[in-house]
């Protein structure tokens, strides 16, 4: 079984996982397993430049300040840097202090107990499909998800009005779905083309229904944070244009990127070029900047329609809905603020984050660097359904 690593908590949304465990949080257990047996922490203790920040247990209250500082710690990568538990552990008694380091890397944080390490994403789709294959054989046996795979079946069934007849397992298949566009908005690609009506691209399922087989597209995510957009932006914005302050830049998909979120381009290579910080940089309101119908135009390509989604790891089970025209333009649909966040949550790392939330979703664009190089290599769109 292997430990839990710094690097482990910037992934899938580990970090949140931690948190929310610790407080008890979203249904989850306040217990972790630690190399040496079930630990239950009543207080965690971050320490950063040699300065102790204690939090209790039951402080639900401070949870914004608090992943706001783990986040801090995993973007310093400063070795001296540490996340400590406090507590006993649930056998002993024994009362320890013990780093997140020495915490088994369980399922929860995209590991797995007494086995080897298993992508939990590939798991839950091929665990679906056979549920969804053995309705399609009838063959009358227990399967991961039988009782979700004969709902999703009798949903489908009562809006296309024929019967279930295939099924095919396709995630291998998905397609890149780059940036493109210029001055007159922008949008993410499917297949290739400009289309809002992405099924075909984005599916991990594919389902049959009635004797010409018609298909009906199903996208499986799994956890708390998934990812919309995910598009590489290195020949978009080189490291010269950073160093230059993007004097004389010309890129059209990179003006619009500026133009559409209202980011001031100067500040924004300051973000990169005087990396690291000494003083934090600004937090930005350009809701009233920014351009929100472009933007959402964006979300609307990056959102699509045109398939269901079956939604697993979240604490409510699995969630099952169809994405058609209607859930797209409500998702993408921007209501409140629109923030850019120079320098991320504490200011003083290597990204751009802009927050924005529609009455679905709660989205965060950020523009970093996948490999933990300086200069960003992706634009990322991460979001959250509000249940």
């Amino acid at each position: 079984m292997a430990e839990l690593k710094k690097t482990d908590l910037g992934k899938r949304g580990n970090e949140e996982t931690m948190v929310k465990k610790f407080l008890h949080m979203n249904g989850l257990m306040d217990t972790f397993l630690h190399k040496d047996g079930q630990f239950k922490p009543h207080a965690m203790v971050l320490v950063m430049n040699d300065e102790e920040h204690p939090f209790e247990n039951d402080e639900n209250d401070r949870y914004d300040e608090l992943i706001a500082r783990v986040r801090s710690i995993l973007e310093r990568k400063n070795n001296r840097d540490k996340i400590l538990f406090v507590g006993r552990f649930v056998n002993t008694n024994q009362v320890k202090t013990v780093p997140i380091t020495e915490m088994v890397k369980t399922e929860e944080f995209g590991g797995q107990t007494g086995g080897k390490k298993i992508n939990l994403g590939i798991k839950f789709e091929n665990d679906f499909y056979e549920s969804l294959r053995c309705e399609l054989a009838c063959e009358c046996k227990p399967t991961p998800y039988k009782k979700e795979a004969q709902s999703l079946i009798e949903q489908i069934g009562k809006e296309v009005s024929v019967g279930y007849s295939d099924v095919e397992a396709v995630g291998g298949k998905n397609q890149p779905r780059p940036l493109a566009g210029g001055s007159s908005g922008l949008y993410v690609t499917a297949g290739g083309s400009k289309s809002k009506d992405i099924g075909g691209t984005v599916t991990d399922i594919t389902t049959y229904w009635g004797p010409n087989k018609d298909p009906v597209f199903l996208s499986l995510k799994y956890g708390n944070t998934l990812t919309f957009i995910n598009s590489g932006v290195g020949r978009i914005f080189t490291p010269d244009d950073y160093k230059n302050y993007f004097k004389g830049y010309t890129n059209p998909i990179g003006k619009e990127i500026f133009r559409m979120f209202g980011i001031d381009p100067i500040t924004y290579a300051k973000v990169f070029n005087d990396y690291p910080h000494k003083t934090k940089m600004p937090t930005v309101d350009v809701t009233s900047e920014c351009d929100k119908a472009a933007i959402q135009d964006l979300l609307q390509y990056a959102i699509g329609y045109g398939y269901w989604m079956v939604h697993g790891g979240t604490s409510g089970g699995v969630k099952m809905y169809e994405i058609d025209r209607q859930y797209m333009r409500k998702a993408s649909t921007i209501n409140g603020s629109v923030k850019l966040m120079y320098g991320g949550s504490q200011g003083k790392g290597k990204r751009l984050d802009i927050h924005l939330e529609s009455s679905v979703y709660k989205f965060m664009f950020n523009l970093r660097n996948k490999q933990s190089g300086l200069y960003p290599s992706h634009i990322m769109c991460d979001y959250k359904k509000k249940w």
